[in-house]
């Protein structure tokens, strides 16, 4: 067994919390799935150091890598043969 110690964003810690708040809607399809769930839950859980506050431009940067692309559900557009969609293609940007 081993410990491990991170860095994550403020917003990422958002973001994991928003995920949690749906965990009932959580269907893993394979044991990594399993394992990736677990892992966020232990960063959810276990105790934070306050490192300071994030960069601006760190927290803007990280908003974005979650709201690019996305369609209503939360992920990134697939068009049939595969390819991920921009937000032009998509309609979601005039």
């Amino acid at each position: 067994m081993k410990s491990v110690t991170i860095t994550i964003g403020d917003y990422d810690l958002e973001i994991i919390d928003q995920i949690f708040e749906k965990e009932s809607a959580f269907a893993p399809q394979d044991p990594r799935d399993e394992l990736m769930i677990e892992v966020m839950r232990q960063v959810k859980d276990n105790p934070k150091i306050d490192l300071g506050a994030d960069e601006v431009a760190e927290y803007e940067k990280a908003k974005t890598r979650f709201s690019k692309d996305l369609g209503a559900d939360g992920k990134q557009v697939v068009s049939r043969d595969g390819q991920y969609l921009s937000p032009e293609q998509v309609g979601l940007v005039n």
